[in-house]
């Protein structure tokens, strides 16, 4: 690499333009979205009006992608290369705060509430006598804490995978599960989790988003009746198309996510033993770029 394109501190980490450039947009991506999850925490919160079931939804959607900004590995990778990690402590914040740990658990929940959210809204809207079905204020809460208890049990793996390296020849404290060259042993979760929180979701989202565009533009079946006023027929339109496009933004963001495992579930050893090579030579100076976010 040329020597105008890298700088090096005493400590003898190279630092690259790609590692500047990748801080940089990085940085931004936390500042505007721990800015804007705040708000929307700010405003659900103190607006009486606004307490409602899917709002309080909207707000723990919120608070999962907030984790899942400040928890990314990303933020503090260069700390525990550091420090000298012993015993307990060192095992639980591999277990905890290295790689992936705690950040696949607010994904999880993230998934869940946008499906959450897409049958309340479908049984709101298209199945409006079935208020048995609904998920009430007083039912909110215990919905939610289901969510965080699903997504917490689903990263079992993961978390058991994050083990503390006790050695001084280790340069980071922390084995992380994943690597590509182990990547074939865990198939089974791979397996469980693209189905579980990739297709099924998906499929969950498109069936029920389906039949509310189909009642609202086609069939005119949802907000027609006679004792809903126009205010309340448009402020129940402009929620749904709000949250179609939420639906949309989200699944657009994890298409590349679910497309590389899905990649590395078919591949055979031989073409991840060469990812693993490659990735192994560009080790000299932007190691951060390949843990950031768990891939050892």
């Amino acid at each position: 690499m040329a020597n105008n394109s890298t700088n090096s501190d005493q400590t003898g980490l190279i630092v690259s333009t790609q590692d500047i450039i990748f801080a940089a947009l990085y940085s931004l991506i936390i500042f505007f979205g721990v800015l804007g999850n705040g708000i929307i925490i700010a405003i659900v919160r103190k607006t009486p009006s606004m307490h409602t079931t899917t709002n309080y939804l909207l707000l723990n959607l919120a608070v999962a992608d907030l984790f899942s900004l400040l928890l990314c590995p990303g933020l503090y990778d260069f700390a525990l290369k550091k420090v000298r990690l012993q015993g307990f402590t060192g095992h639980l914040i591999c277990k905890l705060f290295a790689g992936n740990a705690v950040v696949p658990i607010t994904i999880n929940v993230a998934v869940l509430t946008v499906c959450t959210i897409a049958v309340e809204r479908y049984l709101a809207l298209v199945k409006p006598f079935h208020s048995g079905l609904r998920i009430t204020e007083d039912r909110v809460v215990h919905v939610i804490a289901g969510l965080w208890f699903l997504a917490l049990v689903s990263c079992i793996p993961d978390i058991l995978a994050n083990t503390y390296i006790d050695t001084v020849s280790s340069q980071y404290p922390c084995k992380r599960p994943w690597s590509l060259d182990e990547y074939f042993l865990h198939k089974p979760f791979i397996i469980f989790t693209c189905v579980c929180f990739g297709i099924v979701s998906s499929v969950i989202l498109l069936l029920c988003y389906f039949e509310i565009i189909r009642g609202l533009y086609f069939t005119k079946t949802i907000c027609s009746e006679s004792t809903v006023n126009e205010a309340e027929r448009q402020e129940k339109k402009q929620l749904a198309r709000l949250l179609i496009w939420l639906t949309v933004v989200f699944s657009v963001c994890s298409l590349p996510f679910s497309v590389f495992f899905i990649f590395l579930i078919r591949a055979d050893t031989q073409t991840i033993q060469v990812l693993s090579q490659y990735q192994s030579s560009k080790r000299d100076g932007t190691e951060y770029l390949e843990y950031f976010c768990g891939i050892d």
